[in-house]
């Protein structure tokens, strides 16, 4: 097997490539920004700033609704970031109102000069899936049960409609989302970085399966027994891990150049007791802090100056091969 150049340093620093991969990757694709339960009843949404699009998704009447979070008259707010319930969309800045089905109700102090069908808010896609809100800013994106790909069929064994959450957390990263995109694809990095999870699996054993722009992990266990769960990513930053009796959401997209946002989600079976929950969360918690600060040293190093090009492993990196790759294809870049 021979190995293959990495890509540049410039593709985790250059402000001028964050701005054609928010438009051509997260303006393209679906992402998840939140859970049905946020949403579930009338009035409800969730407000969120994804890649630098700020976007609300609001329950009509049952009806899930995705609008640009921003006034047609002067692009003011029309909620604050997070999420809540409200009867109407009244902007922050001027007070413009709209009906949550996005059609304009009033354009305050501009009388009749205004045509309400003229200044609708800007629609966004919204559909959902196992109890995860995805959003895509592209008429073109294929439907998200196509989009999901392999993420279905290697979900089908694990029943989660009784699932609830009970926990939400968001985590900044001072790295471009690449670089923790990639380190999400390989094992390689699991003795070094993380002794705890080291401890519980063979990570010489760690495998990564590519299915188009979906990858499978799998490692075996260290006292021999197979993992009873799916450890499943797809491009760009969906990554799902289920279980017996949970799930677990990450889902991330970045803030800038060199800054990365990653909402955590959990979900559990009622069966499962608090303490059981607590722990699975803090495991998790520490697996992603150190990913953090071991991020934030290679992002600190690409933009150092020193280093230009790595090599990849065809035994531990091919899952950060296709992520380059699909950057690649979604930007018409060659190698």
């Amino acid at each position: 097997m021979s190995t293959t150049p990495t890509a540049p340093a410039t593709w985790y620093t250059d402000p001028v490539q964050y701005d054609q991969e928010r438009w051509r990757i997260f303006g393209r694709e679906w992402c998840a920004v939140g859970d049905t339960e946020q949403v579930g009843e009338h009035g409800h949404y969730i407000a969120r700033v994804v890649a630098g699009f700020p976007l609300v998704i609001v329950n009509d009447q049952g009806t899930l609704r995705g609008f640009h979070n921003v006034c047609r008259h002067r692009a003011g707010p029309l909620v604050d970031d997070g999420g809540g319930q409200c009867r109407s969309f009244v902007c922050r800045y001027h007070g413009w109102a709209y009906q949550l089905d996005g059609h304009l109700l009033s354009a305050r102090d501009f009388g009749e000069d205004v045509r309400a069908e003229n200044f609708s808010l800007l629609p966004v896609r919204v559909d959902t899936w196992r109890g995860i809100v995805f959003v895509s800013l592209s008429n073109d994106t294929a439907p998200l049960a196509e989009w999901l790909g392999g993420l279905v069929a290697h979900s089908a064994d694990f029943d989660t409609s009784g699932l609830v959450v009970t926990h939400r957390s968001e985590h900044r990263i001072a790295a471009n989302w690449k670089v923790y995109a990639e380190n999400y694809q390989e094992g390689y990095h699991i003795p070094l970085v993380h002794p705890g999870l080291n401890k519980q699996i063979v990570s010489s054993r760690y495998e990564v399966e590519i299915e188009g722009a979906v990858t499978v992990h799998r490692a075996p266990t260290r006292d021999g027994s197979v993992t009873n769960g799916a450890w499943l990513w797809r491009f760009p930053g969906l990554a799902l891990n289920f279980y017996d009796r949970g799930m677990s959401l990450e889902s991330y997209w970045p803030e800038g150049p060199t800054t990365t946002l990653v909402s955590y989600t959990f979900f559990f079976d009622a069966s499962v007791s608090p303490e059981e929950c607590e722990a699975a969360v803090t495991s998790s918690t520490a697996v992603l802090d150190e990913d953090r600060i071991i991020c934030e040293s290679v992002q600190r190093n690409l933009a150092a100056g020193v280093y230009e090009r790595g090599i990849l492993s065809p035994r531990y990196e091919a899952g950060v091969a296709l992520v380059q790759s699909e950057v690649r294809r979604a930007l018409g870049l060659s190698n």
